[in-house]
């Protein structure tokens, strides 16, 4: 007598093997699909999208740290000590320079956060579509 004519055969081949086809199913039906780009609940503010419609959003990159502090009181000391030992022309010529300087930061900074918001968009998009391979393109 073969294994398949026995009772435990015929279990094995009418419920265990279609079960474990099933198993297999889900789990390759499971591998192809895109991994989330992100897993939900996501921590944020009950208020970001208020505070960022209405302008009141600040970034993390505007908050004083105490790591900033200390730069800022570097600075602060440096400067004091150098137009202390300027002359007057030379005093306005440095805060012309100083205005310059400030203007192109706030720029590239402006410029930075730009080119973050697209990113992050692109990031959001990516993970939320489902990726397409080179061979599908063609």
């Amino acid at each position: 007598m073969e294994f398949y004519q026995t009772q435990m055969g015929r279990a094995f081949f009418e419920r265990q093997i279609p079960q474990l086809i099933d198993a297999v199913n889900a789990l390759a039906a499971a591998l192809s699909k895109p991994a989330p780009a992100a897993v939900l609940p996501v921590a944020a503010d009950s208020n970001f999208l208020r505070d960022l419609f209405f302008g009141d959003y600040e970034p993390e990159i505007y908050k004083v740290s105490p790591e900033l502090q200390r730069f800022n009181r570097a600075v602060d000391q440096a400067h004091t000590s150098l137009v202390a030992t300027l002359p007057e022309d030379s005093v306005a010529q440095l805060e012309e320079y100083e205005t310059a300087l400030s203007e192109r930061n706030i720029a590239v900074t402006e410029q930075a956060y730009q080119a973050g918001i697209r990113v992050a968009v692109q990031m959001i998009v990516a993970g939320l579509s489902p990726s397409i391979s080179n061979e599908e393109v063609d």
